[in-house]
């Protein structure tokens, strides 16, 4: 059974929880591209953006990602490293909560670049969209269930309700996947869909689900509440395209140039990320840009960066990352069948330039 909390009632009691978590959002909602193309939803405050290079007006380049969290790490650092700057970019980025929001705006030409989960583009592609995969930011969706004090087992959740996202969206299909392969199939348990991370956290701490997802760093909150984490989602799924770097085709083609400087300045930022010697200075801008704890930067690091590697270092994008995310696409049954020529969708071409203009790692 799937149903959806009342939006009033729920916004009331997600405020109040949020007031008092006062946390950042992770993972949003997806859901299929709508035939027809419907306005993004209103930007929210753009990340600080650099100085202006003093030589000469940097390119200007609009961005959209879903929210302000560990799987941006390397867009953050670079914002606030200048990394950007550097090469000559002033990259303005828009929080859009809503997948298909990011998709039709970065499709429609209204954002050049994007970093998301990349299911409803890969849908718009199957139906002409001029988007392209060209990286990946982030391959590990660093997901924990956390569930209820009281609950010890998977079996203790036959009948029980968790909160998703949205029912067909790839987080749901995690969590479908987590429950089958640990004997529980659908029917054995209901799904609401609630939205994001945040919200999926204040109905596990409002009581009324006994399970949802959370990502770094608010799981670790969740934990030190007393919420038991009961599956790391990292040990369980394959890498794949969790946050993936997309350019508008048509604006791609023409400013080829831009293109390849974004991504260079991100390999410079992932390499910064990676060097033990930035530690302390990454947890500080992670917790700062997240407005979480320094002990959850710090736990996230030694998850996402020391043990998951969870940031490919040359952000390539390759079949197995996109097959993986149709797996979970087919768990919720929103995979493209037949799947689309995936050459339409993965270009490695700027990236090959992008690797290039950065030079051999540790120069």
């Amino acid at each position: 059974m799937v149903r959806t909390l009342h939006t009033r009632s729920w916004s009331a009691l997600l405020g109040a929880v949020l007031l008092l978590a006062g946390l950042a959002a992770c993972a949003p909602a997806s859901g299929p591209l709508p035939p027809t193309a419907a306005p993004a939803a209103p930007p929210a405050a753009p990340l600080a953006t650099a100085a202006p290079a003093p030589a000469g007006a940097p390119d200007r380049l609009s961005h959209t990602q879903t929210t302000i969290a560990y799987p941006y790490w390397p867009s953050i650092v670079a914002q606030t490293k200048g990394f950007f700057e550097r090469r000559r970019l002033q990259v303005e980025v828009t929080i859009t909560p809503r997948i298909p929001d990011s998709a039709r705006a970065l499709a429609a030409g209204s954002h050049q670049t994007a970093s998301i989960i990349p299911d409803t583009v890969l849908l718009a592609v199957a139906q002409g969209a001029p988007v392209a995969l060209v990286g990946i930011e982030c391959d590990r969706a660093a997901y924990r269930l956390a569930v209820q004090p009281t609950i010890t087992s998977f079996a203790d959740l036959r009948g029980k309700t968790f909160a998703v996202g949205a029912i067909n969206d790839v987080t749901a299909g995690m969590l479908i996947r987590t429950l089958r392969l640990n004997g529980l199939a659908p029917g054995e348990y209901d799904l609401v869909s609630v939205g994001s991370t945040p919200e999926r956290y204040a109905a596990l701490v409002s009581g009324q689900v006994a399970g949802v997802l959370l990502t770094h760093p608010m799981d670790f909150r969740a934990e030190r509440e007393g919420f038991r984490m009961l599956a790391n989602l990292a040990e369980i799924l394959p890498p794949y395209a969790f946050a993936g770097l997309l350019v508008n085709r048509e604006w791609a083609q023409g400013q080829r140039e831009v293109a390849v400087r974004w991504l260079a300045a991100l390999l410079d930022s992932v390499r910064w990320l990676y060097d033990p010697a930035n530690r302390d200075e990454a947890m500080a801008i992670l917790a700062e840009a997240t407005r979480t704890s320094e002990a959850d930067a710090q736990a996230t690091y030694a998850a996402v960066v020391e043990q998951e590697r969870a940031y490919p270092p040359e952000l390539r994008a390759t079949r197995p990352h996109v097959e993986a995310l149709v797996d979970l696409m087919r768990e919720v049954g929103t995979a493209p069948e037949p799947l689309p020529d995936l050459d339409r969708f993965l270009d490695g071409s700027y990236l090959a330039e992008a690797l290039r203009l950065a030079g051999p790692a540790g120069r």
